[in-house]
């Protein structure tokens, strides 16, 4: 299985949210972008020049925000292509873009909407109805202290949450919304 993550716009999300999804996974974790995921999961991350469809292992791809020829490629035999967003305007606009350049390459594109305030959700309706007129899956992600601890520790969201009691509390929202993402990848 192929699953990847990208947005044209940056501070999205994109690799927190493919280094959770490969480690609860067990795939790979190839990038071609620069970043921490060989530190925190050595054992199955590499950062390339240039990444290319591996066929025959399940992957999780984390795309930098820019369009290189090999990419194309990639989202053409990707399985799933998850785009992580947050609700400020400018990211919006370019996550339409990225849903637009992209659908030729790949039908199945899940948005995922990161750092969400449920309470504020209000004040977004206009950038949420214009994601939902794209006519993708839509999944939110609550903002938690669980990302930046998740990268910190090297440990998935999963993970963090099994710890114990207090983990489980603490981490209750966040697993709630992650587990649907994981649900909708592995149905």
């Amino acid at each position: 299985m192929i699953v990847t993550i990208f947005n044209k716009k940056g501070g999205t999300g994109k690799t927190s949210l493919a280094f959770n999804l490969a480690k609860d996974l067990d795939f790979f974790l190839l990038s071609n972008d620069d970043s921490v995921i060989e530190d925190i999961y050595p054992e199955k991350a590499r950062v390339m020049d240039k990444v290319e469809i591996i066929e025959s292992q399940n992957i999780v791809y984390d795309l930098g925000g820019f369009i290189d020829p090999s990419i194309s490629t990639i989202f053409k035999g990707s399985d799933i292509v998850i785009i992580p967003t947050t609700l400020d305007v400018n990211s919006i606009k370019r996550t339409i873009n990225t849903v637009m350049e992209i659908h030729a390459y790949t039908k199945d594109i899940v948005i995922v909407i990161n750092r969400v305030q449920k309470a504020k959700l209000y004040k977004y309706k206009q950038s949420i109805e214009a994601l939902k007129g794209l006519g993708k899956d839509i999944i939110y992600i609550r903002e938690t202290e669980a990302v930046p601890n998740s990268i910190h520790m090297g440990k998935s969201f999963t993970e963090l949450y099994n710890e114990g009691g207090l983990s489980k509390s603490h981490y209750k929202g966040i697993y709630e919304d992650y587990t649907k993402l994981l649900e909708r990848i592995t149905k």
